[in-house]
């Protein structure tokens, strides 16, 4: 996290930016704007600190003696910013008060940042997601209120998607979009689950571990499933068997059933009393697609959908492969009906960068394929690997053929299958046989 101000002072020639940057070990830096020297010699302070309030205190003292030397602060918050515009425009008092509200979260007690959220009230600051998550901090570190936090929690993360689909911005200082809704999303798991809604915390927080996982966050997962949520424990055993060495599971590792977890997995076996060697793979329980939903998704793309893949969306839908091995693990997670326009949109921008380019590579992709680019659909993508399964749904000789793509060869197809059914089989398959090409595709 880089928290960042910037100062302008007429005629513009030594405009100065100052960043704040928590962890562990605590930074003030400043940095001169429109710098024209030695690209590593653009720094004017660089100060450590043992603790973050004293980073604060530090922080807070140079904006003020910026100010004293005639200096604006502006509105600008991006911290890589290395170039003021010619005219900026000064920061309004209650994005200031935004600012503080952060630094205070970090460093000073709760009832010094509960006297800015109430200076801040009557402000444009109130209707800001940033300003409504630590509302929600509030109300639930008080511990007497979970479904206070909840409402907050629930306001701030409807607002910043709101915004996010008008295309309106928001004021969040220098927080990334992504970092302040995963900081919302996992403050309103913790608060569903202490309002006494398992589900609604479970779903928050899978829904985070599918678009931000962390550690952190696959641990909170875990926890909710093993104790909640006793027919997926086998989940939680999953991730405490493959992320314990990173700590936090001491817990789960205790439970009643993980002792024998532990056995069998290591020694691959499956969960009967017949002692043959596990298969490998389990279907994690999904979200089953309506038929208006794939309808919708076919409406978007232009074309009707494989049957054996339609027929996968109808009794599986937005699911995860589960491959567990006696030495390592992954997880194949299949897209929902709404996410494959945009899976699609996201290859075809990965692979060209300009229309020109597209055009070249969709008459290659024709040319060495014979299928069309455009309509290679992403249905599937092994977890935190820049790889998918591609669907391909033009009509003619090649509708419903699928092939394994991976980022590293852009421009490749592997793994050609004649249909959606075929090309799942072989991967199950391939597991189960220990197959070297299929595991690759999990990188396993």
């Amino acid at each position: 996290m880089y928290l960042a101000k910037f100062f302008h002072r007429a005629p513009g020639d030594d405009d100065r930016e100052l960043m704040l940057i928590p962890g562990s070990n605590p930074m003030v830096i400043g940095v001169h704007m429109n710098w024209k020297g030695d690209p590593d010699a653009d720094e004017y302070l660089r100060e450590e600190f043992s603790g973050i309030a004293d980073a604060a205190m530090a922080f807070r003292r140079h904006v003020v003696d910026l100010v004293a030397a005639g200096y604006v602060e502006t509105s600008d918050t991006q911290y890589t910013l290395r170039t003021l515009p010619p005219d900026p425009q000064a920061k309004p008092d209650w994005q200031k008060g935004l600012d503080e509200l952060m630094i205070l979260a970090l460093a000073a007690p709760r009832a010094e940042q509960s006297r800015q959220l109430d200076a801040l009230a009557g402000t444009p600051a109130v209707h800001e997601p940033l300003y409504l998550w630590h509302t929600a901090r509030r109300s639930y570190g008080a511990r007497d209120d979970a479904a206070e936090a909840v409402l907050f929690a629930e306001q701030a993360r409807d607002t910043i998607r709101a915004r996010r689909a008008a295309k309106q911005p928001h004021y969040a200082w220098s927080l990334l979009e992504n970092d302040l809704e995963g900081r919302i999303l996992e403050l309103l798991s913790d608060a569903y689950r202490d309002a006494g809604n398992p589900d609604a915390a479970l779903k928050t927080i899978e829904h985070l571990c599918k678009t931000a996982p962390s550690h952190d966050r696959i641990l909170k997962r875990a926890e909710l499933l093993c104790g909640f949520f006793p027919g997926r424990r086998e989940e939680a055993f999953d991730d405490a068997y493959q992320w314990s060495e990173f700590g936090g599971y001491e817990d789960i590792m205790a439970f009643p059933g993980y002792a024998e977890y532990l056995a069998r997995r290591k020694a691959g076996r499956s969960r009967g009393k017949t002692g043959k060697s596990a298969k490998g793979w389990r279907w994690k329980p999904g979200t089953k697609a309506s038929e208006a939903n794939v309808s919708a998704a076919e409406q978007t793309l232009g074309v009707r959908l494989p049957d054996d893949y339609r027929k996968f969306l109808l009794t599986r839908g937005e699911t995860e492969l589960l491959v567990r091995l006696p030495e390592s693990s992954s997880e194949l997670r299949f897209y929902a009906p709404d996410e494959l326009a945009i899976q699609l949109r996201n290859l075809l921008d990965f692979i060209a960068h300009s229309e020109d380019e597209l055009e070249e590579a969709c008459a290659y992709f024709r040319k060495e394929y014979g299928v069309s680019l455009k309509h290679l659909v992403p249905v599937a993508e092994p977890s935190q690997l820049s790889r998918c399964l591609l669907l391909h749904v033009e009509p003619g000789e090649r509708y419903g053929q699928c092939f394994q793509w991976d980022h590293d060869g852009a421009w490749e197809l592997e793994q050609r299958q004649p249909s959606f059914d075929v090309a799942l089989r072989a991967l199950t398959d391939g597991i189960e046989q220990r197959d070297a090409t299929q595991l690759a595709f999990f990188d396993l």
